[in-house]
């Protein structure tokens, strides 16, 4: 069987800014941390892709709904 990589984009969920809205505090928290906690997962990994535009939003604190 082929392998094919995994890449941020396969398990990223991207929130509307409705959704993003919807969230309440702790689960703002919670989103930023699972992301931040994916990515270095998959860079942990090998992941070669480049840092998502996602986590320097995180990073810097802004919202990251598209």
């Amino acid at each position: 069987p082929v392998q094919v990589p995994v890449t941020f984009e396969d398990v990223m969920v991207y929130l509307s800014r409705a959704e993003w809205d919807s969230l309440q505090a702790g689960q703002r928290e919670l989103y930023r941390d699972v992301v931040l906690d994916t990515y270095e997962l998959l860079t942990s990994l090998g992941y070669p892709g480049p840092k998502p535009d996602i986590l320097y939003r995180l990073e810097r604190g802004e919202e990251p709904w598209i």
